[in-house]
Parts: C-alpha cells; structure tokens; sequence
C-alpha cells in the first residue's frame, strides 16, 4: 500500500513538472514565431503563467485526478482516454476561472492553448516513460490477490494474462481463498464467473480494492455504468449497444467517408510507386480483385494490390501436395507462411499491409469499413457461417480490426468469432481509434504478416 501511495504522489508531482514544461514551450514557441506570423508582441514575461497563474498546473491535475487518471488504470489505451478527457475538462475548468477573474485578456490565448496541445502528447508519453521506470525497471508493482473459489483451481491463464500487463502497475503474487481471510487484503481480482452476492460480501470485509474482471469476450462490458437504487435495494449495470444501435452505425460510416478520404490524400505516393514496382518485378496486373463476403454475407468485388505470380496455381498444388501442415494451416487461417505463389515486392507489400492500400476505395464506396471483421472467401468462413452471419449483418468487414492487432494471420478462425463478437458489442469512435493505432504497431512489429 505504501509504495502505491508513493507511486501516485510521483505521477502527480511528475505532471506538474510535464504540465509547466509545456506552459514554459508554449510561451517560447508563441515569442519565438510572433515576428514570423505577424503578431502583436507579448506584453508580459513567462512569470506571469508560472508564478502570478501558479494555480493552473494545480487545477490540470485535480481534473486528471477527477476523471480517474490516478487510479486503477489497466492498459495504457484507457489512460490515454482519461487523460484526454481530463485535460479537455480542465481546458474548459481554466478558461472558466479566468473569465470569472476578468484576466482572460490579459493571458495569450495561443500561449494556453498551444499548452493543452502540447500536454495531450507530452504527458501520455511522460506517463509511460514513469510508469515504465517504476514498475519495470524499479519493480514498484502494487501487489494483489487473485480470487479463487477452490483451492486447486489454479487460474494460471487469467493469473498471467494480468501480469502481463503491467502497465497497471498489479502484480499477483498470490491466490486468495475465503477460507485463507486473515487481516486486511490491500488488492483482490474477482474473476466475474465467481462475483456472487455472498462471495462479493464476504470479500469486501477484508479486502480494500476489489477490482472484477471478466475473460468473456462475447459479452459487451466495455463502456458500462451503474446506477444504485437505495430505496429499492436494487443495481443496474447499464452498457452501451455497440453497432446494435443504427445511430453507431451511421456514426461509423460518416467516420469511414471522411478517413478514407484523408488516407487516400496521404498515401497519394505510394498509390503512385507501388504499381510500378509490381510491374518490374513480374508480369500480370497491377490489382488483385476477389469476391469476398461482406454486409450480410453477401459478395462484394475486394481490391488490394497483386503480390502473388500471374499463372502460380501449378506450384502452389505441388506445395499443398502431403504438405499436412500447409493443409492444416491453410485452413485454420486461410493462409500460408511460406506460400510459393507470393513474389517478392509482394511479400514486402504484405508485411507492411500496402497492399491492402486500394481498399480505401472499397470503403468508400460502402463496401467495407476501416475497422470490421476480415473480408474472407465465402468457403473460408463456410465452418462458422452460421456464427458470422449475426457479426455481418450489423457491421461492414475492416481493412483492419481486432483480429489483426491480436496477431494477423497468426489468428485461427475460432478465435476471430470471439474477437469479432467483442467488436460489435463494444463498439465506440475510441474503440476503432485504438484498433487503428495498434494496427500500425503490429505492421511495424511484422507479426503474423505474411
């Protein structure tokens, strides 16, 4: 518990150093570019944000600590959120007291503003900086229980799947038993399978932050809240319905016109380069066009770059021929690892997912979405139809989703199902931000690329 407390009062005294470092940028880069962009000299010194306005970085930091910034944070994806949100509230928190002290004109509007700019990237990236110090290099993880309902049960997957994470800043150190409770316990994670009233009970007796979680990805806990009914001695845990909602689905749809657009702008070069490697390095055409299931399951023309050779179908036979693991391969992921047919900017393309550029054009043209289930072949899915017809119907297939930033081709189909589940349930603008982001991470990483 101490050196949680400890942990805590170091990230918060650590933002206010960040917060005043980005004050101290925003007032140099303001006085330094004045000249440059026409405007009116500053008539104040650095003095008056660090010193008369001492009470700014305090405010930023209550408003991170409000939305929960300092608390049980599990990945560095829902910090990120937090933190977001935190600075928008005090953005809007500083303004406020300044309009009420009538000093609104006498601070630069671009000096506050360029601040929170500079905030939303240094504090998220000075956070994992600290939080890397302290609990991988310094090993200051808070430790904690893991709840089982009998002994001998041994949750050794869920056990460390958590100190996998360790961003949180838990370790699990141990299993915990009603009937080991002795003294106060500081942290407990209560699997949701063992979450009943009697045990929940029996458990906050002794234990002080009692965290529940659940490995049920085909049910939607993301986003949820809960509301407390004391004169009916009733709780209501309250969630959002993902692309079940037709609302979500319009949302996504404006958010994939208007992405697409912006990445057929940015990746303009490489729409230009990319067709003429691919004729220097062998003979056929520049695009590959395939039937694939989308909306409803219904087939939709694909287009990605060709990477594989014009004619390769003899070779790749000869391959699959008593090749039982190309076979088995083949069908768990519907791809191979070493696939004779594939040339060689080809397999670059692959790697780095730029052949999947000319899919932008498939989201444009409402066939498919940035972020969704993969657009497979009608006999690929043919074992999990009657599973994917229920994903389908309510969201377009990705260029991207859950199963790419969950290993890429390296994913077995069963595990897609549960993945793609997960994805419409819990769907939210965040959620496919961080798909996104994660996407380019596994492409730089190169996992499951081939």
């Amino acid at each position: 518990m101490r050196s949680h407390k400890g942990n805590t009062l170091i990230l918060f005294i650590f933002d206010l150093l960040l917060i005043d470092l980005c004050i101290l940028g925003a007032f140099i880069a303001r006085s330094a570019s004045q000249e440059y962009l026409g405007l009116v000299p500053l008539g104040h010194g650095l003095s008056l944000y660090l010193l008369d306005k001492a009470w700014i970085p305090p405010v930023i930091a209550a408003a991170l600590a409000y939305r929960g910034s300092y608390g049980t944070v599990m990945t560095v994806w829902d910090e990120l959120l937090l933190l977001l949100k935190g600075l928008f509230i005090s953005f809007l928190v500083v303004w406020v007291i300044l309009s009420l002290q009538k000093e609104a004109e006498a601070v630069s509007r671009i000096v506050i503003t360029l601040s929170f700019i500079f905030m939303a990237f240094l504090i998220p990236l000075g956070r994992m900086g600290m939080k890397f110090m302290l609990y991988k290099i310094f090993g200051r993880r808070r430790q904690a229980s893991l709840f089982e309902r009998r002994r001998g049960d041994r949750m050794n997957a869920l056990k460390d799947s958590l100190n996998k994470e360790w961003y949180s800043g838990y370790a699990i150190v141990n299993n915990l038993y009603l009937d080991s409770l002795k003294g106060r316990i500081d942290t407990c994670f209560v699997p949701m399978e063992y979450a009943d009233e009697e045990t929940v009970k029996a458990l906050k007796h002794k234990v002080d932050n009692m965290i529940l979680v659940s490995s049920i990805s085909g049910l939607s806990f993301m986003n949820t809240e809960i509301r407390t009914f004391l004169t009916k001695n009733i709780a209501l845990i309250t969630t959002n319905n993902g692309l079940l909602s037709r609302r979500r689905v319009v949302i996504k749809r404006i958010t994939d016109v208007l992405l697409s657009a912006a990445g057929l702008i940015l990746f303009l070069p490489f729409f230009l380069l990319i067709p003429i490697l691919i004729k220097i390095d062998s003979r056929g055409p520049v695009f590959f066009v395939q039937r694939r299931c989308g909306i409803n399951l219904a087939q939709f023309k694909m287009i990605k770059y060709r990477t594989m050779k014009a004619g390769g179908e003899a070779a790749f036979e000869e391959y699959l021929n008593g090749n039982e693991q190309a076979l088995k391969d083949l069908k768990e992921r519907n791809k191979l690892k070493a696939d004779p047919r594939v040339t060689r900017i080809g397999r670059i393309l692959r790697r780095t997912s730029l052949d999947e550029l000319p899919q932008f054009l498939n989201v444009m043209k409402g066939d498919m979405s940035l972020v969704g289930p993969r657009p497979d072949l009608e006999g690929a899915l043919e074992e999990f139809r009657d599973s994917y017809r229920m994903i389908y119907s309510r969201t377009k297939p990705g260029m991207t989703g859950l199963w790419q930033v969950s290993g890429r081709s390296d994913t077995k189909y069963a595990e897609r199902v549960k993945l793609d589940y997960l994805y419409v349930l819990n769907w939210s603008i965040w959620l496919d931000v961080i798909i996104m982001l994660k996407t380019v991470r596994a492409i730089f990483g190169g996992k499951g690329a081939y």
